[in-house]
């Protein structure tokens, strides 16, 4: 009783992480717009998650032999050093303005018609080995992927150090990183009311101008690097505390 209860713990926290790896928007638009637009959306989906699984065993496997905090103690002054300089914020903010102002001029402009992505080239694009490059990518590249991978590999050391028990803890970990996509995919299958929902609020949002977001994102953008640049991290809060 005393051994099965740290594998319980660590299969809960390996549930979580497991979650938290497997919540990402880029991966669900990929495999929805597979289901939307694949004329064999479901082994195209299993390519991809294929990938999602490989990438997260490499980053697993990668942990196990560089520690990553070696390189965070390396880079750590270099990097503060760079992220609070004023001159990068103010270039930064002055690069967001830029885009602002770009963006704002074109709101004048009369918006181009929504037109639905063509479907030549398609089977081109969702070949096997593309579709693997595409989930590992997914998986790999991130820092918060990256982070939770390393958690995850610390979690499963931890709990055991037979490689059986250790390799039942990481099923566990992938059943929640794919779980969520397996069940889309078959949700997708076996109630097209499901499908045809999910599929009319894309044509809405695919259709919409998002055209004065995307200005006012860039604009406070501008405004908070700038304001940065000006008055400095340090006096920032102070200056925020009069205005409010």
């Amino acid at each position: 009783m005393s051994q099965l209860l740290p594998l319980l713990a660590a299969s809960a926290s390996l549930l979580g992480l497991g979650l938290v790896m497997g919540t990402s928007p880029t991966l669900y638009a990929i495999v929805i717009r597979l289901l939307t637009t694949s004329p064999r959306a479901f082994p195209a989906v299993r390519w991809v998650l294929l990938g999602v699984a490989l990438g997260t065993t490499v980053l697993l496997l990668l942990f196990r032999v560089v520690d990553p905090r070696t390189l965070t103690a390396a880079l750590r002054s270099d990097t503060e050093k760079l992220l609070v300089s004023s001159g990068i914020d103010l270039l930064a903010g002055l690069v967001f303005l830029a885009f602002g102002i770009r963006a704002l001029l074109r709101l004048r402009r009369p918006r181009r018609e929504h037109r639905p992505s063509a479907p030549a080239g398609v089977e081109h694009e969702q070949r096997p080995w593309r579709l693997v490059l595409l989930g590992g990518a997914n998986a790999m590249i991130g820092v918060s992927g990256m982070a939770t991978m390393y958690v995850t590999g610390r979690v499963i050391t931890g709990a055991s150090h037979d490689f059986a028990i250790q390799t039942l803890l990481y099923a566990v970990f992938l059943v929640m990183v794919l779980g969520p996509y397996v069940a889309l995919t078959l949700a997708w299958e076996r109630f097209p009311a499901f499908a045809h929902l999910i599929t009319r609020m894309l044509d809405r949002i695919s259709t919409a101008d998002t055209r004065p977001l995307l200005a006012a994102g860039l604009l406070v953008a501008a405004v908070a690097f700038l304001a940065l640049g000006l008055w400095g991290h340090g006096h920032l809060p102070a200056l925020l505390e009069r205005v409010l």
